[in-house]
């Protein structure tokens, strides 16, 4: 496992199956109520390894030894763009922080090799809302339904600059 930016207390590795298994266990409450919504007839930890056969690039972020977040990229119809996920752990919404710190350098180095992201973000979400605006990531006002709710598309070009507040 690698380290992330320094002050992060989180490592960066390769999930295995029972470290999936772990985290669809112990998914935060938006991100379950956001697989629900798309896959109804499917259990959590199905959709997690749809997503993560589907990606080309996944790696889990780890607090101490427990898993606490998975990322993956799964690549779009055009080259250079892909479309991100996440799953975290009930962690991520008590240690907020380390999640915050480790996503941006972690989106970078995804971007090496999806430069462009495209992806849906559900309306009612509002952590996931704030998590990519915070991000860098660009909405777009018009509301697409995709299962039982409506989501805004987004989009993030690599080298995105932000301010302290994650404003471009």
């Amino acid at each position: 496992m690698s380290r992330l930016p320094k002050g992060c207390n989180l490592t960066l590795g390769v999930p295995t199956v029972s470290h999936i298994e772990f985290i669809a266990e112990e998914i935060r409450q938006s991100d379950r109520q956001d697989i629900e919504g798309l896959s109804a007839d499917s259990s959590v930890f199905e959709v997690i390894m749809r997503d993560v056969e589907k990606s080309k690039l996944v790696y889990a972020l780890y607090l101490g030894e427990n898993p606490y977040a998975v990322f993956g990229v799964i690549p779009g119809a055009v080259s250079g763009t892909g479309t991100p996920w996440v799953v975290g752990t009930k962690n991520v919404d008590k240690k907020t922080m380390p999640f915050a710190r480790a996503s941006l350098s972690l989106l970078e180095m995804l971007q090496k090799e999806f430069p462009v992201f495209e992806t849906f973000v559900c309306t009612q979400n509002r952590k996931s809302i704030l998590w990519h605006r915070w991000c860098g990531f660009k909405f777009y006002g018009e509301k697409i339904k995709l299962g039982r709710d409506l989501y805004y598309r987004a989009t993030r070009t690599a080298g995105t600059k932000l301010n302290k507040n994650g404003d471009r």
